[in-house]
């Protein structure tokens, strides 16, 4: 006997309504988006102005921030949307997807960072740093300081793999703007390869990252056990009534995990008790792990 327990349950004290937080992590997004434009236009302005390339590249990467919080918006359109017959687990692994879109984009722009740094090493041209580079930088600094503690913070209160993702993203922009800062020495004191030095230093950060989230969002979209089966089945055989618990599987992200087991009760125990024994595995399970929104339980009679 299979017996699917749905994801219909109340909230709980420390869970979110989809709907809560799909609007939770819009607003988020929204917030960040704005942040991101203001930057972005301020280092690209002034780093033309002040024939700064670090600073105006900078300016770009700040604009790619803003596209993965479009993605973003557009992804939270439909990860949150309800199990239908064509997503019959939901849709939350369109965040995931998304994540992965941009580990990707990190990657590739690790290697823009290092092809510019290699190409800066044939430039003789020293930008003409004044306050104003300072006052943007420093202002950026803030900027992406806040925005990433912002979006980790949120993105793990909501359980959202999208804004932990774009966090640490927003986390590798607070070295890029530190290494600008350091390119800004460089350049006052006439040394041509600081600033090529310090791109080269940035592209290996964001390349590592890159892989980080890359390789967790590939976890998850080929299914990689997210618990332990040593942790779920102690809580299983807790639960009076099952006599053994065996195949446990989990899948899913930090956001929605998906269980699947098999237990055994007393052969002599009726459809209803066994169903009976069933849910509170299910409340068992979800209590003691609120992520997990699925759990299907396959009862068998047990030889005693």
């Amino acid at each position: 006997m299979n017996v699917r327990a749905q994801d219909g349950r109340s909230e709980g004290p420390g869970e979110l309504a989809p709907e809560a937080s799909r609007v939770g992590v819009r607003r988020v997004l929204w917030i960040t988006l704005g942040l991101n434009l203001v930057v972005s236009v301020a280092k690209i302005v002034v780093g033309r102005l002040s024939g700064s390339l670090a600073m105006e590249a900078d300016g770009y990467h700040s604009l790619i921030d803003g596209s993965n919080n479009v993605i973003g918006l557009i992804v939270i359109a439909f990860a949150y949307a309800p199990p239908d017959a064509g997503h019959p687990y939901g849709h939350r692994k369109f965040e995931t997807a998304a994540a992965l879109i941009i580990g990707v984009g990190l990657l590739g722009l690790a290697y823009r960072v290092l092809e510019n740094a290699f190409a800066g090493l044939a430039s003789q041209a020293l930008p003409a740093i004044g306050p104003l580079n300072w006052v943007v930088m420093l202002g950026t600094l803030a900027v992406n300081v806040f925005v990433a503690s912002y979006e980790t913070r949120e993105g793990r209160r909501l359980r959202s793999d999208y804004l932990v993702a774009d966090a640490a993203h927003t986390r590798s922009d607070i070295y890029v703007t530190l290494g600008v800062a350091v390119s800004f020495v460089g350049a006052r004191a006439g040394v041509l390869w600081v600033d090529s030095a310090v791109a080269t230093a940035i592209a290996v950060f964001i390349a590592v990252l890159a892989a980080r989230i890359m390789i967790g969002s590939f976890n998850v979209l080929t299914d990689r056990a997210v618990l332990p089966a040593e942790a779920v089945a102690p809580i299983v055989l807790s639960v009076p009534g099952v006599l053994d618990c065996r195949e446990v599987r989990t899948r899913g992200g930090g956001a929605a995990i998906y269980v699947d087991l098999t237990v055994h009760v007393d052969g002599a125990r009726t459809l209803r008790e066994a169903h009976d024994v069933a849910d509170a595995i299910e409340a068992a399970l979800k209590k003691s792990r609120p992520e997990i929104v699925d759990v299907v339980v396959h009862v068998e009679p047990a030889d005693l």
